[in-house]
């Protein structure tokens, strides 16, 4: 077994009995790094930096939909999209897209997908394009203290192109650093939008409850811990501390974790611990050492590895090819 994992078992023992040792203090609105002055150095670039490796682990079949098909773009922005079919039907199809979105603002879903929606209304591909107004859809993952609530938009159009007419949908929202989008598309003039639109919205909160995402990179920031002979839970700043027989043996802050043994599981404790009320914590980013998750058999792993922008560049890859375009 490594270091790094036996420490994470021991940081996991400590964390269940920590019980009244663990003693928060009242100086919860002390200063972030979000309140802090800016720092001198350039932000780290997105991709390359803030992201820098993600593993996403995706369902094979979703109810009676199979995935049959995966694409990754050239471009590392544009992610990944997998093509589900149900059955044997070849005039229906669901296709996924997986692609990095970073923090995302809470007006920033409906902001992209009235994007969407303007882009396929002005495609050359399409002779004419009839759609609603993007309508609100939650996710609920999980329950108890861990459950999670994912606030996406979906809507269903009617689209006729190179002759024909056909029903789709479209679905996006935000997890773990990445939007999920999804286009449900079926032909025939007969097929309603609003009922794509509504089995898409069931297809898709199925599909985010099976999905996994780990991510790391810059976005992955505990603070640092220092050697103390003395961690003082009083001190100006201090957010919790634990204590061993009375004694105090390692104080968290906003910036640094002070420790008596900054090795001790006590100390990793607090590092991890202090991260949420510090505002360092962001959801779905991971340690390096959490970036080989175990694939269970009913799902699929796609593995992102982003290499930093070349000098002078706005962060985005360059486009080899034009995107491929399509109903999907």
């Amino acid at each position: 077994m490594t270091a790094s994992k036996r420490n994470r078992r021991r940081v996991g023992a400590w964390a269940c009995c920590l019980g009244a040792a663990l003693l928060a203090s009242p100086a919860l609105g002390a200063e972030t790094p979000a309140d802090a002055p800016a720092a001198e150095e350039a932000p780290a670039p997105f991709l390359g930096g803030f992201l820098t490796e993600t593993r996403i682990l995706y369902p094979l079949r979703v109810g009676d939909w199979q995935a049959r098909d995966e694409h990754r773009y050239e471009q590392a922005e544009l992610g990944v999209s997998v093509r589900y079919q149900h059955g044997e039907a070849r005039d229906r199809w669901i296709d996924v897209y997986f692609y990095p979105a970073g923090v995302v603002a809470p007006d920033r879903v409906r902001r992209e997908t009235e994007g969407t929606l303007e882009g396929i209304r002005s495609h050359a591909g399409y002779a004419q394009v009839e759609a609603e107004p993007p309508a609100a859809f939650e996710v609920a993952v999980g329950d108890g203290e861990g459950r999670r609530v994912y606030e996406g938009r979906s809507l269903g159009m009617r689209l006729q192109r190179d002759g024909r007419t056909y029903g789709s949908a479209m679905t996006l929202l935000a997890k773990d650093l990445y939007f999920i989008k999804g286009r449900y598309s079926a032909e025939g003039a007969d097929v309603e939008p609003g009922a794509l639109q509504a089995q898409l919205q069931d297809f898709t909160a199925d599909l985010v409850r099976a999905s996994r995402f780990y991510s790391t990179g810059a976005c992955w920031m505990p603070p640092p811990i220092v050697r103390t002979a003395a961690p003082d839970a009083q001190a100006e700043g201090a957010l919790m501390h634990t204590a061993v027989d009375g004694q105090v043996r390692a104080v968290a802050f906003a910036d640094r974790v002070e420790a008596v043994d900054p090795d001790a599981p006590e100390a990793t404790v607090m590092q991890m611990m202090s991260m949420t009320p510090s505002g360092r914590w962001i959801e779905g980013c991971h340690p390096p050492e959490d970036m080989t998750p175990a694939v269970p058999p009913d799902l699929r792993e796609i593995r992102f590895e982003y290499r930093l922008p070349p000098a002078r560049s706005d962060g985005t890859t360059p486009r080899l090819r034009g995107r491929r375009t399509g109903l999907g």
